[in-house]
């Protein structure tokens, strides 16, 4: 089986795209010279990958299975391109970051903030990925740092809680529960609810201290990240139960944050790979985010 890397791109393209047009054009070629490649690609891998659906190319069930380990291929090789072009601009002093959803908007790029005044002609990386088991994969494959919510189980790596928050709960601020000094679960009972995607272990945890207190909400919406879900609460979408700390949440208008009474908080894990050597610029980000614990 001969496939290439110009093969795998145009697939992943098109899949992403659902034309061959706008997959040309993303990728600078001709339209047949996209039409070449997949079918070359089809030939290689031995069955279909999409059928016509009017002007659009809809996967099939196989494709769909095979596009999850194309876009991992291709982002390791993007990888590579990156490194690349970051060694001969910056020399070695590049740091690579990944985290989840919940640390996204938050604690990480103040934590990245700070590295770039310590070193302003670095190169910093940060990536998102879908839950802390995708971050610790991609930790030891080839990233310096990752920020999860949960220590890893795997004794490969190092880890230090970097921030332990306070878990709230958010509400419209023309909400009855708006006036309330504390909320309790018992005052969510059928509320519509906003909640973290199911990978989240926050969700998880959430999810179960409703379910033994035998509580049920209308879970309507999901999404990943503790901006967005505020800001979906501030259109009176619902309500639902963040960690953060205090002072983000007030930074966040139209959305009320009342401390939620569980127990339950919300932890942010830095971690990094016993086995490979940390580069100078490494070890000042873990100075940083000591010094942040430290403040």
């Amino acid at each position: 089986m001969k496939i290439t890397f110009k093969q795998v791109d145009a697939f992943r393209t098109v899949v992403s795209t659902g034309t061959v047009t706008e997959a040309a054009a993303m990728l600078g070629i001709s339209q047949p010279a996209v039409s070449r490649l997949i079918s070359d690609f089809e030939t290689e891998v031995g069955f279909p990958l999409f059928q016509r659906s009017g002007r659009v190319l809809v996967p099939t069930e196989e494709a769909r299975l095979l596009v999850e380990e194309v876009r991992q291929a291709v982002s390791g090789m993007e990888h590579i391109k990156e490194s690349a072009a970051a060694i001969g601009k910056f020399g070695h002093a590049r740091l690579s970051l990944v985290v989840t959803p919940g640390v996204s908007s938050q604690l990480a790029p103040d934590l990245i903030g700070e590295f770039a005044a310590a070193h302003p002609d670095a190169m910093a990386r940060m990536e998102i990925a879908p839950s802390d088991d995708a971050v610790e994969w991609m930790v030891s494959q080839n990233y310096d740092f990752g920020i999860t919510t949960t220590e890893p189980a795997n004794p490969s790596f190092e880890s230090m809680v970097i921030k332990d928050n306070d878990v709230y709960c958010v509400v419209p601020p023309f909400h009855p529960l708006a006036q309330k000094t504390i909320v309790h679960a018992r005052d969510l009972a059928g509320e519509n609810f906003i909640s973290y995607m199911p990978s989240s272990r926050f969700r998880f945890e959430v999810d179960q201290f409703f379910e033994a207190k035998q509580i049920e909400r209308r879970m309507q919406y999901e999404t990943r990240t503790t901006d967005v879900i505020c800001r979906l609460v501030a259109r009176g979408l619902g309500v639902s139960v963040v960690g953060s700390s205090a002072e983000y949440l007030r930074t966040i208008s139209d959305c009320v944050a009342l401390p939620f009474a569980a127990p339950l908080s919300f932890r942010a894990v830095l971690f990094w790979s016993k086995n490979k050597p940390m580069s100078a610029v490494g070890e000042t980000f873990l100075d940083i985010a000591r010094a942040g614990i430290s403040r």
